[in-house]
């Protein structure tokens, strides 16, 4: 994939941004990529990333600020300046929020306009209770127009039943998939 405009948002499930890092970095190479990321993201510093370290990272990889306010995210829709939308990792909680039209953060505003603007989103999950009381939100997403979940599967099936992540790797052919408005196949990965 290149010469894409890719919105990219960002939210929490912090113990995936180092991959996450990584598949933005490689975004980046071929396509023009711009970051927007939850207040969480902009503002925590935790054990996998300092705050500061993961917000210059994106920014040195795009070349551009990342977007993290309201007032940025809202100016997504009238500019109409991305061919699609990844957010990884979505949370339960953002998960939730879209599902019910709740769009009060950065990554959730700037999805609706993506939406407004008949754009597709491309999510990756992550949520240790994707496969309990979140399944609904997500599975609902799944079935939403304009949605394209990134496959996944259960992390540690033994140590948290519930848990789901999706296969970080498959990012870039989930998103090729989507602009030619397809689900990559299959949704539900075994373990690896």
């Amino acid at each position: 994939m290149k010469n894409q405009h890719i919105l990219f948002g960002i939210c929490g499930s912090f113990c995936n941004h180092a991959a996450i890092l990584k598949q933005f970095e490689m975004l980046c190479e071929k396509n023009d990529v711009q970051a927007v990321v939850s207040e969480n993201v902009f503002t925590c510093d935790t054990r996998f990333f300092s705050h500061e370290d993961f917000i210059s990272r994106l920014e040195q990889a795009s070349h551009k600020p990342v977007i993290h306010t309201i007032v940025e995210a809202e100016k997504v829709g009238p500019t109409n300046a991305y061919d699609i939308m990844i957010i990884a990792p979505m949370s339960a909680t953002v998960a939730a929020k879209m599902t019910l039209g709740i769009y009060d953060h950065p990554v959730t505003l700037a999805a609706k306009a993506m939406l407004r603007n008949n754009k597709n989103i491309v999510f990756g999950i992550a949520s240790n209770d994707g496969l309990s009381i979140s399944a609904k939100n997500i599975f609902t997403l799944i079935n939403m127009k304009h949605f394209y979940v990134i496959p996944f599967r259960q992390d540690a099936p033994f140590e948290k039943e519930r848990s789901i992540v999706s296969k970080w790797e498959l990012m870039e052919r989930s998103t090729e998939m989507a602009l030619e408005h397809k689900q990559l196949q299959p949704i539900l990965l075994g373990g690896d």
